[in-house]
């Protein structure tokens, strides 16, 4: 790295110093990751043009929360999408209740809030990774993992947080947030039409199932990206520990449940191992064509 020198106005400066104490942070960390996921905004913001059109009044923002999402729409035609996650006693530590290696976890971690975000609608551009253990050896496999599983969507930017390096931790703990940005008018949520078909993709999997499961019955981040992308799939909900028959209650709107034998809607899809999606009946065998995973008619939308 170079060194770079800059001019701050002094209420700027207070304030990066601010950030930085609340942190535990250098001034130079705070403004590397501020820089970053301001590159990554402007990579991804579309037909931006004008810097000056960043400038947002802080009264045309609105926030809403959908399901596990948070939701800003800036009042300027785009929205950021906020998705979290957290685990605890799950990892490769003495006293965690359910062994798993660390890169495994990072992995598994990274896939969840990615594939809530890329559900909204709206392109991942930055991934913040909080951990309770030390950097080496258990922090560092678990971020490679994140690492590795972020790297399938580009232009992401990972911001290793936090290790904790002052205690001996006997158990694992992580926390995670991933960022999300789109025109307004892209928002996979709440737009499912009267007529849609309700489709569960994907098996619901949970706990032990999850590493045993094979990947053509899983919902993957590619197959998330695949979706997002196709306009004739209105809404995308991710299937979580309330199963379908939870997720179905997010819909907003009335449906009629069509029963399936195949499929448990009460079952919890741990890590979002399934989603439903809604679109008109015509294109059902399109969506099979492209997505290789079980697709099952459960409903429609009333």
């Amino acid at each position: 790295m170079k060194p770079v020198n800059i001019r701050l106005p002094e209420v700027n400066l207070k304030k990066l110093d601010e950030i930085a104490a609340k942190n535990g942070i250098t001034r130079s960390e705070v403004m590397r990751h501020a820089l970053t996921i301001y590159f990554q905004v402007l990579e991804n913001i579309g037909g931006f043009i004008d810097l000056r059109s960043l400038k947002i009044a802080p009264d045309a923002v609105s926030s809403a929360k959908w399901g596990d999402l948070v939701i800003m729409k800036l009042g300027n035609g785009r929205a950021f999408v906020l998705a979290n996650s957290s685990s605890g006693g799950i990892g490769p530590k003495n006293e965690d209740i359910v062994k798993l290696d660390g890169k495994l976890l990072g992995q598994l971690m990274a896939r969840t809030v990615l594939i809530k975000v890329l559900s909204s609608g709206a392109q991942p551009i930055a991934l913040v990774v909080n951990l309770s253990v030390e950097f080496f050896p258990t922090g560092a496999t678990i971020f490679q993992g994140v690492r590795e599983e972020a790297h399938k969507i580009k232009s992401l930017d990972i911001i290793e947080g936090h290790t904790e390096e002052n205690i001996e931790t006997s158990q694992t703990g992580i926390g995670i947030t991933a960022l999300g940005l789109c025109m307004e008018k892209e928002l996979k949520v709440g737009k499912s039409l009267k007529n849609d078909f309700i489709l569960a993709v994907g098996e619901p999997t949970v706990g032990q199932e999850v590493l045993k499961a094979h990947a053509s019955s899983i919902v993957m981040v590619e197959d998330m990206q695949k979706l997002a992308k196709m306009a004739f799939v209105h809404e995308i909900i991710p299937v979580g520990h309330a199963g379908i028959k939870g997720s179905l209650g997010m819909m907003h709107a009335r449906y009629k449940y069509k029963p399936d034998p195949d499929i448990d809607i009460e079952k919890s899809a741990g890590p979002s191992t399934a989603v439903l999606v809604t679109l008109e009946e015509g294109n059902i065998e399109v969506l099979k064509r492209h997505i290789k995973k079980p697709v099952r008619v459960i409903g429609r939308i009333l």
